[in-house]
This record gives C-alpha cells, sequence and structure tokens, in this order.
C-alpha cells in the first residue's frame, strides 16, 4: 500500500511539479543536521525539486533524500507521520495529514486565523495568505525636499519633440539586443 505522501510527491512529479512538505524536524526519527532541527525545529519546508540530485528513497516507514543546506549535502530522512503537509510549490495546493500537524503549528494556525478542522483526515488546501507589509510615507529633510522639487518641476512637462523618440532611434535600440535561448 502506497502511504498518501508518497502519492501526492509521485502524483506532482508526473505533472511536472515540484512537491513541498512541511516537516515536524523535532520528531525524534527525524535525520537533519543538527543546526536545522534547532533553526526550523517544527516548521521545516522542503522542496524536493526534480531538477536537483536528490536520490528520493520511499519506504514502508517514510522517504530519505540527499538535501543541501548551506551547500553541504546530507543524507536525510523523514517518516511519514513527520510529514503534515504535501504542496505544490508554485500553487500551493495539496494536503495536510492532520493528525501528523504539531500541536503548536495548530495553536499558531488557530490564533492567526478562524481554527482549521484537525480531525485525523486528509484535506485539500489553498496557498497561504501572506500579510503584506504596512507601507509608509517618508518625508525628505527640508532641503533636500525643495532641491528634488524644481528638477521634478521641470521633467513634468518635456517638449513633444524629445518625448517620442523616431522610429529609426526605436530601431536601432531594438537591433542591439541579443536573444538569449532559457533552455526552457
Amino acid at each position: 500500500m502506497v502511504h498518501p505522501v508518497q502519492s501526492v510527491i509521485e502524483s506532482l512529479y508526473a505533472a511536472g511539479r515540484c512537491p513541498r512538505l512541511h516537516v515536524d524536524a523535532t520528531h525524534a526519527s527525524v535525520t537533519v543536521p543538527d543546526f536545522i532541527r534547532q533553526q526550523w525545529r517544527e516548521r521545516l519546508i522542503i522542496d524536493l525539486d526534480a531538477s536537483y540530485p536528490l536520490d528520493l528513497v520511499f519506504g514502508e516507514t517514510g522517504l530519505a533524500a540527499d538535501l543541501s543546506f548551506g551547500g553541504h549535502v546530507t543524507r536525510c530522512s523523514f517518516p511519514w507521520e513527520s510529514i503534515y503537509i504535501v504542496t505544490d510549490r508554485s500553487t500551493g495546493r495539496g494536503i495536510v495529514l492532520d493528525r501528523h500537524v504539531p500541536e503548536s503549528v495548530k495553536r499558531q494556525a488557530a490564533g492567526q486565523q478562524p481554527a482549521p478542522a484537525f480531525d485525523n483526515a486528509i484535506t485539500k488546501v489553498e496557498p497561504p495568505v501572506e500579510a503584506k507589509p504596512e507601507l509608509r510615507r517618508v518625508e525628505a529633510e527640508p532641503a533636500e525636499a525643495e532641491a528634488e522639487a524644481e528638477p521634478a518641476e521641470a521633467e513634468a512637462a518635456p517638449p513633444a519633440a524629445a518625448a517620442t523618440p523616431s522610429d529609426d532611434q526605436a530601431k536601432k535600440r531594438r537591433a542591439a539586443f541579443r536573444v538569449i535561448d532559457g533552455g526552457g
């Protein structure tokens, strides 16, 4: 029998997508570098990018892969019960394994948004809504503001002839560009 985590990962790979795992690195059977465990604790996010040589192996109790942290490749292993979310990296859609979600993550989720129903089921999730930074106006020093105001007024109404380049000028600029094949 194939574990649901494995099934979703394989489905994402088959669709040409990159699986993203949310892992509880504090789980006793997780094998990661100590500094990663200490830094990310219950919120370790792993991208299983197929373009990287992962040597991904699925087993009865979990999965193992070669992962790079700070340029150092380490063989890591994650038991199934340490993985609580599997999503598509680009869309954020995937599954939540409610019974695997750490209590600290449940409490934080309950404080930030309506409490999700963690009922030991697999549910579909939508991409998380990211908080946008607050914008505030920054005033320039009075001397700087006056100096900046004068050129801005002059630039506001340029002569009509200077505002529109000729077709010859535009053709010369376009000819200077090179097309670079992205290989994609």
